[in-house]
């Protein structure tokens, strides 16, 4: 099976969520609201690492002046944590969401974000804590839902982030990533007929969703669909030009369609993409290797 067919859909799975709140001082929450906005987000989410580089540097330069304007103001902290996040300062984004829970305990929406940061840390633990006290707090919250399932992922715990993903959707029916992440699950058991159900409906609530494009690639590849794996990825890399990990699942397929010189540009574009974004290395290794392999 194709070793990228998590990558994108663990990440963009996680929703970094609290849009500004209505009490934020008037000048702070516009600045708040452009900041939000810059990073991409939209209906009250923002979808981890999605983020372009110019927004995340419009985002924080927006975030640092409603932080002067007032300091104390907990939705400054968590849109704070949300820019050093998406930039990659997984550390610096903890101390921001802590320092947001420190004035605001009772938001479980803020521990979301908290257990996102800690996973990009690599400390699994203490964000599936997170998520959980997210959940103690707003139980039937189907984003808390899908982001303690990654987390139980990572820890290999793979019954208890499919029940996870299972709740997000019985909790909200019309969550793609939710389902999308199921997809995930269901392609790592190797049930790719499955798994294709799953992308192709997180495809229907949200035909845009690159990630979900990319992933029923991934299983059309293992399922020795060559033609549909390279439509699948040529169209996710249309919809998201700079989603990295689609042009590196593209560059594989188009490896095993023999096509080594475009492969081996698909590859070398999902490097220089993987730079500028939060991005596993596992998989940045593995690509690399990949494309020495076609020299």
């Amino acid at each position: 099976m194709p070793y990228l067919a998590t990558f994108r859909a663990l990440l963009l799975a996680s929703a970094l969520v609290s849009p500004v709140e209505a009490h934020a001082g008037a000048d702070a929450g516009h600045l708040l609201t452009q900041a939000f906005e810059a990073l991409g987000g939209s209906g009250g989410t923002l979808t981890a690492g999605s983020s372009s580089v110019d927004g995340r540097t419009m985002a924080r330069s927006l975030t640092e002046q409603a932080l002067a304007l007032d300091p104390s103001e907990p939705e400054a902290h968590v849109r704070m944590g949300q820019v050093l996040y998406e930039q990659g300062h997984y550390a610096e984004s903890v101390h921001e969401y802590r320092a947001a829970i420190g004035q605001r305990p009772g938001s479980a929406r803020i521990y979301t974000n908290l257990g996102i940061a800690l996973e990009g840390m690599g400390d699994y633990d203490n964000a599936i804590a997170a998520h959980r006290a997210s959940l103690t707090l707003e139980p039937a919250h189907a984003e808390a839902h899908n982001n303690l399932g990654n987390g139980l992922k990572e820890k290999r715990d793979l019954r208890g982030a499919m029940a996870e993903y299972r709740e997000a959707i019985r909790l909200k029916p019309d969550y793609g990533t939710a389902h999308n992440n199921l997809g995930v699950m269901l392609y790592e058991k190797g049930d790719l007929e499955g798994a294709i159900a799953e992308y192709r409906m997180a495809i229907r609530l949200k035909p845009a969703a690159a990630e979900a494009h990319t992933n029923l690639g991934n299983a059309f590849l293992a399922m020795r669909d060559l033609e549909g794996a390279l439509v699948e990825h040529r169209l996710a890399v249309r919809l998201e030009p700079d989603f990295a990990a689609a042009h590196a699942n593209l560059g594989h397929a188009l490896r095993a369609a023999g096509q080594k010189a475009e492969a081996a540009r698909e590859l070398m574009k999902a490097l220089r993409l993987a730079l500028g974004t939060p991005a596993e290395r596992g998989w940045i290794h593995k690509t690399q290797a990949l494309l020495l392999d076609l020299e």
